[in-house]
């Protein structure tokens, strides 16, 4: 094959990796996240000196990013907050992470199969590089903004693979573009194992000294992952059978996944009830296979070994969050498993009987992947139709009601948010503010008691909750129980002293009790809090000449009267 025709087919493979997720291109930022990290933070819009240091020391969230933060800064100096330029960033660090594969892939093969001429080793390459690139569980990695980071870091870690493989008298080359990875996202700690694992196979050297700086930055690199995920609360405590099931069932899970891509979700709940006996099993059946086989079939050792060990990070054995298993989790360790189903390609081919079968079975996978990921890319569009695949996946979900719930809150749906509140406090009973969100709405259907009820569960799970002590004191107010209504008002006031309506309310029922001194007090600091508003300045100006002050009380009036004329007379 020509020079001209091998450069074709990468332009090709790069416009072809990035086809399959135009679905999400257009996509606004997600309320999951990017709302917390790109529309809430202003540290990533642009170069000053105060956003820099921010970006270089932060552990927001948990990981320690500084690269991947300092990238969401150029793209704001660029072509500032916006979702789809910063997305089709995204899309080229993935396209060019797919070039870089299929040429470690090709050169994989050119070392370990010498005989193999450039026609088959291309045709293995592009194969493993499209299997790995358009596959449907890449898509949380590439359309969500906020893992930049991965697709970041991959890139970083690609490089730095395919410099060793150019030049492995020269081990220490790739060194700094190691940094980069892992200054973009700690998982890719797991490259020092994988050039262990080159060294054994293809490349049959022994070098175990000159990988010594890279464990060290690994391991830096790892507690420092390890502090900021602590900072942030995510880190869960586990025991050591649950940290060892939940790994067994990571390692079979993306392998499956990545073999039969179904069911796939933005969220996969962790059940209350978990074992893993049958992955635990089938794990250790097929290490043992491969280990049997490591003379006879290097290639399938090194890549399972490699999926296993770039998967260890975030494999369940240091729990993060509740989820069991992200499909974003599987975009560094896919890698192993795309360079084996390559290896099968190629084998397959050496068969002339199998040669064309083979070839017909690549394309279906292929197209058949690429099509699953377009389905895929399209239901991260927006958070409606995210979480109500969610939901679809796994109906038992609360987290992903709780999320479709909030977004039609949001969007001012609410009848239709509280099919899936109900539905997921019925799955838990712990949710204190859906139980609070379905107070509020018996509230306004009048159904003070049903509303009581509702509230009271609400506090049960979170006494803390302002928002719910607000809403029970008007249940118990329907109800004529003023004394606990204006009990129920002044501890919301106590939890949360900014809010208007919380301490409007508190006034008025402060005057009924004949309170007009506490009554004012409140009143006054709903006015600051809402200046707009006119309700606290009349509420304020009837605690006011009920204490006999009438020129404030008027003027209180009339304050009021200009923000709402219809409180003129």
């Amino acid at each position: 094959m020509t020079a001209r025709a091998r450069n074709a087919v990468l332009i090709l493979l790069a416009l072809g990796t990035v086809a399959p997720f135009l679905p999400a291109l257009t996509a606004p930022f997600l309320e999951w996240d990017d709302a917390a990290n790109l529309i809430q933070n202003d540290f990533w819009r642009g170069f000053s000196r105060e956003n820099i240091r921010w970006m270089l020391t932060t552990m927001h969230g948990g990981p320690y990013q500084p690269l991947a933060w300092l990238s969401f800064a150029v793209d704001f100096t660029l072509w500032g907050a916006n979702p789809t330029a910063m997305r089709a960033v995204n899309y080229a660090l993935h396209s060019s992470s797919s070039v870089l594969f299929f040429l470690i892939v090709e050169s994989l093969f050119q070392k370990a199969a010498p005989e193999s001429s450039p026609r088959e080793r291309l045709i293995t390459a592009l194969f493993s590089a499209l299997f790995w690139a358009v596959h449907p569980l890449r898509v949380e990695s590439v359309v969500w903004i906020t893992e930049r980071r991965d697709v970041l870091s991959v890139f970083f870690y690609l490089l730095a693979v395919f410099l060793y493989l150019r030049t492995p008298e020269r081990p220490l080359r790739p060194l700094f573009v190691f940094c980069l990875a892992v200054l973009s996202k700690a998982s890719v700690i797991t490259l020092p194992l994988t050039l262990l694992i080159l060294d054994r196979w293809p490349l049959r050297r022994r070098a175990w000294a000159d990988k010594v700086p890279y464990f060290l930055i690994a391991i830096a690199a790892g507690l420092a992952g390890l502090a900021g995920q602590e900072s942030a609360g995510t880190l869960k405590n586990a025991g050591l059978g649950e940290r060892l099931a939940l790994g067994a069932h990571s390692l079979w899970w993306y392998a499956a996944k990545t073999a039969w891509p179904s069911g796939l979700s933005p969220y996969h709940a962790k059940p209350a009830e978990f074992a893993a006996w049958g992955a635990g099993f089938a794990v250790l059946a097929v290490a043992g296979l491969a280990w049997s086989a490591r003379r006879r079939a290097p290639a399938v050792s090194a890549a399972l070994l490699h999926y296993a060990a770039a998967l260890a990070p975030m494999a369940g054995f240091v729990r993060f969050g509740h989820h069991l298993v992200a499909e974003r989790y599987s975009y560094l360790p896919g890698l192993g498993l795309a360079a084996l189903a390559g290896a099968g390609l190629w084998a397959a081919r050496r068969r002339a009987a199998l040669r064309l079968p083979a070839a017909a079975a690549a394309v279906v996978v292929i197209a058949a992947c690429a099509a699953l990921t377009a389905r895929g890319a399209s239901y991260w569009s927006g958070d409606e139709s995210l979480w109500r695949r969610a939901v679809a996946t796994d109906p038992r979900s609360s987290y992903a009601r709780v999320n479709l719930s909030s977004h039609l809150r949001r969007a001012g749906r609410d009848e239709d948010a509280l099919e899936h509140e109900r539905a997921a406090v019925a799955l838990n009973p712990t949710l204190a503010e859906q139980f609070s969100n379905l107070g509020a709405h018996a509230l306004g259907k009048k159904q003070y008691a049903e509303a009581e009820a509702l509230l009271r569960s609400a506090l049960a799970v979170a006494p803390g909750l302002a928002t719910a002590h607000y809403h029970l004191a008007a249940a118990l107010s329907g109800q004529g129980r003023d004394a606990e209504a204006l009990a129920a008002l002044e501890q919301a006031a106590r939890l949360d002293f900014s809010d208007a309506k919380i301490l409007n309310n508190l006034g008025v029922a402060l005057s009924r009790a004949g309170k007009h001194a506490r009554a004012e007090a409140a009143l006054r600091r709903a006015a600051e809090l809402s200046p707009s508003w006119a309700a606290p300045r009349h509420n304020l100006g009837n605690a006011l000449r009920a204490l006999g002050r009438r020129r404030e009380a008027a003027e209180a009036y009339e304050s009021a009267a200009r923000l709402d004329p219809a409180l003129a007379r």
